[in-house]
């Protein structure tokens, strides 16, 4: 399979797979979008979609076998999602979000791109299932015959999802600027409020798992 078509196929799946609005990056990005910290939002998309092709990449080469070789990687990365889940839920609890005061934000706050890029890195490798999700879709797309996953080929698969993923993210942004202004800013505060809980919930049934707990 020639490279385009490795691009062009990542890019297809990246895209698509980051439509639903289940994932913690999609609903931080989006509650981003809706307090009008654009800048911000962008930063986390790019860090999540950086990684998401990093790892993508990763499955494609063969994850399983570096996970073979150092099963202490896989276990660290399988506990540091629940925590950043946890830590981004309770702070978004805590906080809420005023339509008023986001949209007086300064440029320089805004302009802190370190930590947005880093937290939206950190969501996606600390997801304990994205590997498998990934492992699955590359899987799927090997049983069409149209593509065979190996090493040669991961970079431009990578390539494809990242850049596939990010579309997805400005195109939601772009949606959220021309439309946002219908929420007020108490349903916006509710909401943000109610996404917080649910990463929280979803962070402590990921610790659940992971102790074996049912």
């Amino acid at each position: 399979m020639s490279v385009g078509l490795e691009i062009l196929a990542g890019g297809i799946m990246g895209f698509v797979g980051s439509i639903p609005l289940t994932g913690p990056v999609a609903l931080l990005v989006m509650t981003r979008g809706l307090s009008r910290e654009y800048s911000q939002a962008k930063l986390i998309a790019a860090g999540a979609s950086l990684a998401e092709g990093l790892l993508a990449a990763l499955v494609f080469a063969g994850l399983g076998l570096i996970y073979s070789r150092f099963p202490g990687l896989e276990h660290a990365i399988q506990w540091l999602g629940p925590a950043v889940l946890i830590g981004i839920g309770a702070w978004f609890c805590i906080r809420g979000v005023s339509r008023e005061q986001a949209a007086v934000e300064t440029s320089a706050q805004e302009g802190a791109g370190y930590p947005a890029f880093l937290l939206g890195f950190g969501l996606v490798m600390g997801n304990p299932g994205m590997i498998g999700t990934w492992g699955g879709a590359v899987a799927a797309l090997e049983g069409t015959g149209m593509l065979e996953a190996n090493s040669s080929g991961a970079f431009g698969f990578g390539v494809g999802v990242c850049a596939g993923v990010f579309s997805w993210f400005l195109l939601l942004l772009r949606l959220i600027k021309c439309h946002g202004d219908l929420l007020r800013a108490s349903v916006l505060n509710v909401l943000v409020k109610c996404i917080g809980l649910a990463l929280v919930l979803a962070g402590a049934i990921c610790f659940a798992s992971l102790l074996g707990l049912k």
